[in-house]
């Protein structure tokens, strides 16, 4: 009986720090490429960054172990590689493959990459501020010599600034992790340049800690220190003021990367490519992408309109749209163009108001609000507000058009609490899960022998909608400097689809190690898999396989730790 996909194209997905924004970019980016693609079965293999070389460092230790969950690629059958790390020799194995690979954000020698184009961004931010604020005494909150976008970034602000004859020396720059825990190089930076008028940070994570330290000395970004970031992450809108960043102005990296893996892989010539960069302004830094000007939204040109969608939905554009799915940005276009109309004929009938009504609440529904941040569409609101009000045609058609644009401002932040709210009741709800599985699993009734199966039989505990768990027959040894030795099969023991537990059959749960993520068990929602190392201490018992989303990059380490634990409670004792 054939339970194999064989026909698929196995792509490997090499990231680190998969719970930082930037990756979790990368990710959806990639993963949204491939939705719809049944020749292609993505895989994400995520592991951790590790700057130590103390063998008696616990964190250490514990991303050595981690850490090989990048050489199931020799293990496996992978027909093409994407990496997204900041060091790439670390992968041993998998630059030695041969396999075809391309690069995103570093400079590998002889490879194929795709990065931004850092200088177009950086040199039209530095303009504007120089220019149009007449901002002179800026610093910059680096990032790790090991990270080539950050030594690049560091390079370029530098070179813009000696442009228009602006100083840049070691006591305006500090380096950082480039997470999120930046307060004490915020603090070291501030403590040099208490003048400082604007600040760049390497990535979006940095401005973190920065906006941290200056909540707690009374200063507001934007107001008294205009702060900028790099890549545009979610994480640039949700900061309070939302950050303005240097982001994308074309394709994505992911995609773009997807793209020449693709053309490599069946043996098209391909070059590595540098995509566009421009500023998105929002509180932090001030700065208009578009105009929105009165001439403009009464002649309702269609570029324009077009225009005005991926100012507010920036997300939206590198998205691939399924044939059976709402196009948003036509939908907008439909119902400003409407509005546009009325104020031409001076009239809007009762009809027509209820009718674009009707399509703002398609348009919400339809998730229109994942592809931007809250602040940055009621600023747009707000604006094509104002330029509509300056129309002295009808008083009674701006009515009309006011009280529908108050109400699509209201549905999208009614819209942006529902899923809030969601959010914390799925995370309670996960939290809960993994409480009840560790009870459960914590072997109370001091059983002898393998009792592996009950953690088996609990797996649907975790409220993961699809996952698997492969494990060894016995546990892999991992000894420090040395590449694991994979046996030749492993059992696939059991399968969570659609929230509902199933436990393989004996006879049918070994297979090759080649065809681990072929296994027709597997429900693949789309966006592909991740596969999690199962371990305590230095033994790896197997892998727990799940469907990629957003919030498993954020707890699926856990969740594999505690799982790791539970077989190695209930296999050793």
């Amino acid at each position: 009986m054939k339970y194999y996909e064989d026909e698929q194209k196995n792509i490997g997905l090499i990231v680190e720090d998969v719970y930082a924004d930037f990756n979790k970019e990368i990710v959806h980016s990639v993963a949204h490429a491939v939705v719809g693609r049944k020749d292609i079965n993505l895989i994400l293999l995520a592991g951790r960054h590790d700057e130590s070389d103390d063998p008696s460092d616990r964190q250490h230790q514990y991303k050595l172990v981690y850490n090989t969950v990048f050489e199931l690629e020799s293990a496996c059958r992978f027909d093409g590689l994407i990496f997204t790390l900041p060091n790439p020799t670390k992968c041993g194995r998998l630059l030695e493959s041969g396999i075809p690979r391309v690069f995103i954000a570093t400079d590998a020698k002889g490879e194929i990459c795709v990065n931004y184009d850092d200088e177009i961004g950086i040199r039209e931010t530095i303009a504007y501020l120089v220019n149009v604020k007449n901002i002179t005494r800026m610093c910059m909150l680096g990032g790790r010599d090991d990270n080539a976008d950050a030594v690049k970034r560091k390079k370029i602000f530098a070179k813009c600034l000696a442009e228009y004859g602006l100083e840049f020396t070691e006591e305006q720059y500090e380096k950082t992790d480039m997470s999120i825990h930046t307060e004490p190089a915020a603090i070291r930076l501030l403590k040099r340049n208490p003048k400082v008028q604007a600040i760049f940070c390497v990535n979006d994570q940095s401005a973190y800690g920065l906006y941290n330290v200056l909540n707690e000395k009374g200063l507001i970004p934007g107001r008294d220190v205009m702060v900028f970031g790099f890549d545009n992450t979610r994480m640039a809108g949700d900061l309070i003021p939302p950050l303005s960043s240097i982001g994308t102005d074309t394709d994505t990296l992911g995609k773009k990367a997807l793209e020449l893996l693709l053309q490599k892989m069946s043996g098209q010539k391909v070059t590595s490519e540098s995509i566009p960069t421009r500023l998105f302004g929002r509180a932090s830094l001030d700065y208009e992408m578009y105009a929105y000007t009165r001439g403009l939204m009464q002649k309702g040109d269609p570029a324009f309109i077009f225009q005005m969608f991926d100012d507010c939905f920036y997300r939206y554009r590198n998205e691939l749209i399924d044939p059976g799915d709402i196009d948003l940005k036509r939908l907008f276009f439909e119902i400003i163009s409407r509005m546009v109309r009325c104020i031409q004929n001076r009239y809007m009938s009762d009809e027509e108001a209820q009718e674009i009504a009707r399509l703002a609440e398609l348009f919400f529904e339809n998730r229109a609000m994942e592809y931007t941040d809250g602040n940055r569409f009621v600023y747009c609101i707000e604006r094509m507000q104002s330029a509509m009000n300056e129309n002295k045609g009808s008083v009674y058609v701006n009515i009309r058009n006011n009280r529908l644009l108050s109400g699509m401002r209201d549905k999208a932040l009614v819209s942006q609490f529902i899923e809030r709210s969601m959010e914390r009741r799925r995370y309670e709800g996960g939290r809960d899960g993994i409480f009840q599985f560790m009870v459960e699993t914590s072997g109370f009734d001091c059983g002898s022998g393998d009792d592996v199966e009950r953690v088996i039989e609990r797996l649907n505990y975790y409220k993961v909608r699809n996952a698997a768990l492969y494990l060894f027959e016995e546990p892999l040894e991992y000894h420090l400097g040395e590449e694991l030795q994979f046996p030749e099969t492993i059992r696939l023991r059991c399968v969570v689809r659609n929230g509902e537990l199933y436990v393989i059959p004996k006879e049918r749960q070994e297979c090759p190690m080649t065809m681990m993520f072929s296994r027709q068990e597997l429900i693949r929602e789309g966006k592909g898999l991740t596969a999690y190392p199962l371990f305590f201490g230095r033994r790896i018992y197997g892998y727990y396989v799940c469907n990629m989303n957003r919030q498993l990059m954020d707890t699926g380490e856990y969740m594999a730790l505690q799982l790791g634990r539970a077989v190695f409670m209930n296999r050793e004792f």
